[in-house]
C-alpha cells in the first residue's frame, strides 16, 4: 500500500451514485437518513466543528453516547476535516474515562442525554476540553439541519490516523491503538468480500460503536458499500430477535457475541424462530459448537470471526458455507492478514494443531498504541509481528482455531489446560447458559480447574453431573475438580466473559 495513497470519500460517493438509497435508520426513532442527506450532515458537522472548535488535521474529537447516527456522522466529518475520532466507552467508570481524556486530549466530546453528566465530570478536568450534547434542539443538531457548506475539505491519506479505539485495560490501564484510512478500508473491503455486502445489503448493529466490533461488523463496511445500516442503541434479546425474523427489515448481516446468542436463544419464541439462511457471525471469545448446531436447526448460519482492536477488527474468518464442516474454527485470515503461532520461546510452529500463541502480520496490524510508540518492542515480535496475547492452533489448511487467551491458560500436574476446551465440553450440557473455568491453586497439582455456571431459567444441574459429563469427554486433568453454581458472570461492554474478575470465591 503506497503510504501516500489518497483515501476517497465513501459518503460523498454514494450521495452521487445512489442519493435516495437509505444509508441508515435509527430503529428505535425510525428516523431514516439517505445518503444525500447524511453527506449533508457530514459537511455541516465538519463546517460546526471547524468554525466552533477550530479542529484541524490531527485534533481529536470524542464521543460518549450510546449507538445512533451522530456518532457516524461525527466519524466521516473528522474524515473530512483531518481529525481523529475517538468514540469512548460510556461503561467506563469516571475515573478511567477520565484517563482517557487526560491521555488522547480530545478537543470536545459529544455525550448523549444519558451520558451529558458524565461528559460533564469528564470535561470539567480538562481546561482545553468542551462537552456538548447531541441530542435534539441543542446547538449541535441545529447545526446539522443548517446544510452548512465545508470547502476545506483536503482528502486524507491512507497511513493518517482516523481512529483511537482504547482497548479494555484487562492488563493495566487502556490502551489507545491507532487505526488509519487505509486499515479501515482493507477491513471494509475484506470483510465484504467475504461476506458478500453489496449495496443491497442491510447489516443490524447493536453492539457498542465505541468498540471495533460496533463499527466493523458491519456498519462501516456497509457504508463503504453502499447499504443500509439499522442501529439500535443497545442489545435486548427480544426485540433483536424479532428484528432478525422481521422480513420487512430485510436484514442481511448482523454480529452476535456469544453472549448475545445465548440471551436470545432463551426468548420464549425462538422455539418457533426461523431466520431464512440469515448470516449471524459471531466472536469475541470461543462459539460453543452445540450453540452453532442450535441456531442452525432454526436456518441461521453462524460462522465465526476472530480478531482484536489492534488488528483493525476481524482477522480471520470462517467463510458462510463452512459453518457446519468447520465448526469451532474461525477460519483462516483476511485478505491482508497474516496469521501465525509461537510457542513460549518465541519459535513459529510449523506443525498443525499445536497450540500456542497467536501472532499476527500484516497492513491492518495497528500504527501503534496513542503515545506508547516508543514501547514498540514489547507488543511485537522481529520481522513485524503483533503479539496478539491469544491462545490458538492452526489446521493443515491454515484455518485458527482460538484456544483462549494466552494468560488464561493453567498448569495442572505438569500439563497445560486451555479453559476454552473444557468450556465447550460443559456447553454441551443442556441445563448450561453460561460458563466460565478459571485455573486455582492446588497443593498437589499446582492448579486445577474451577467451573462457573449460569443455568438456564428454571434448570437444575449438580457439581457431580457436570465433572462426570466432563470425565466422560476430556482427559483427566483436563477435567475441573470443583464447580460453582451463580447467577451471572461478569461481561466486558461488547459481552465477552470477564475473566479477570473471576476468582476462586467469586459468586460466594
Amino acid at each position: 500500500m503506497h503510504s501516500r495513497a489518497v483515501v476517497h470519500d465513501w459518503i460523498k460517493h454514494h450521495s452521487i451514485r445512489r442519493s435516495n438509497s437509505i444509508a441508515i435508520v435509527d430503529f428505535e426513532s425510525n428516523v431514516q437518513m439517505s445518503y444525500r442527506q447524511l453527506d449533508k450532515k457530514i459537511d455541516s458537522c465538519a463546517s460546526y466543528l471547524k468554525k466552533k472548535y477550530n479542529i484541524n488535521s490531527g485534533d481529536r474529537v470524542a464521543t460518549l453516547a450510546q449507538n445512533c447516527p451522530e456518532i457516524f456522522i461525527v466519524q466521516f466529518a473528522c474524515a473530512r476535516l483531518g481529525a481523529i475520532f475517538l468514540p469512548m466507552n460510556w461503561r467506563l467508570a469516571i475515573p478511567e474515562l477520565k484517563y482517557i481524556s487526560s491521555d488522547a486530549s480530545p478537543r470536545v466530546i459529544f455525550s448523549d442525554s444519558k451520558f451529558f453528566d458524565t461528559g460533564e465530570k469528564i470535561s470539567s478536568q480538562e481546561r482545553m476540553l468542551q462537552n456538548e450534547s447531541l441530542d435534539n434542539d441543542t446547538e449541535f443538531y441545529k447545526a446539522l439541519n443548517e446544510n452548512l457548506p465545508f470547502v476545506d475539505y483536503q482528502p486524507p491519506n491512507s497511513d493518517d490516523i482516523w481512529h483511537i479505539l482504547y482497548t479494555s485495560g484487562t492488563t493495566g490501564r487502556p490502551k489507545g491503538a491507532q487505526l488509519s484510512h487505509g486499515q479501515n478500508f482493507l477491513q471494509c473491503v475484506g470483510l465484504g468480500s467475504e461476506y458478500s455486502i453489496t449495496s443491497n445489503s442491510v447489516g443490524l448493529t447493536y453492539t457498542p460503536t465505541f468498540h471495533a466490533s460496533g463499527l466493523f461488523m458491519f456498519s462501516n463496511p456497509t457504508f463503504l458499500h453502499g447499504g443500509k445500516t439499522i442501529l439500535m442503541r443497545q442489545f435486548d434479546p427480544e426485540i433483536c430477535l424479532d428484528a432478525l425474523m422481521n422480513p420487512d427489515l430485510g436484514i442481511t448481516h448482523t454480529l452476535a457475541i456469544p453472549t448475545n446468542l445465548l440471551m436470545m436463544r432463551n426468548v420464549q419464541n425462538f422455539k418457533d424462530a426461523s431466520f431464512g439462511g440469515l448470516t449471524i457471525a459471531s466472536g469475541g471469545m470461543p462459539v460453543p459448537t452445540a450453540l452453532i448446531e442450535e441456531y442452525s436447526n432454526h436456518d441461521a448460519k453462524v460462522p465465526q470471526v476472530w480478531g482484536m482492536t489492534e488488528l483493525c477488527g476481524v482477522s480471520t474468518s470462517l467463510p458462510a458455507d463452512e459453518y457446519i464442516k468447520k465448526m469451532g474454527s474461525c477460519g483462516p485470515p483476511l485478505m491482508n492478514m497474516e496469521i501465525s503461532i509461537v510457542d513460549k520461546h518465541d519459535n513459529h510452529i510449523k506443525e498443525p494443531d499445536i497450540i500456542g500463541e497467536i501472532v499476527a502480520r500484516g497492513p491492518m496490524v495497528m500504527k501503534g498504541y496513542w503515545g506508547l510508540e516508543h514501547l514498540t518492542d514489547e507488543f511485537y515480535l522481529k520481522d513485524g509481528w503483533f503479539r496478539t496475547g491469544d491462545a490458538g492452533k492452526l489446521d493443515e489448511d491454515g484455518y485458527l482455531t482460538i484456544s483462549g487467551r494466552w494468560k488464561d491458560m493453567y498448569i495442572s500436574g505438569g500439563e497445560n489446560v486451555y479453559p476454552a476446551e473444557v468450556e465447550q465440553v460443559i456447553y454441551q450440557i443442556n441445563e448450561v447458559h453460561e460458563v466460565a473455568v478459571i485455573g486455582i491453586s492446588h497443593e498437589l497439582w499446582g492448579e486445577t480447574g474451577r467451573a462457573f455456571i449460569v443455568l438456564k431459567p428454571e434448570q437444575n444441574l449438580s457439581e457431580e453431573a457436570v465433572m462426570s459429563f466432563c470425565k466422560s469427554q476430556l482427559a483427566g486433568y483436563k477435567v475441573p475438580k470443583s464447580v460453582r453454581f451463580i447467577d451471572e458472570l461478569p461481561h466486558s461492554a461488547n459481552g465477552k466473559i470477564l475473566k479477570s474478575e473471576l476468582h476462586p470465591d467469586f459468586g460466594i
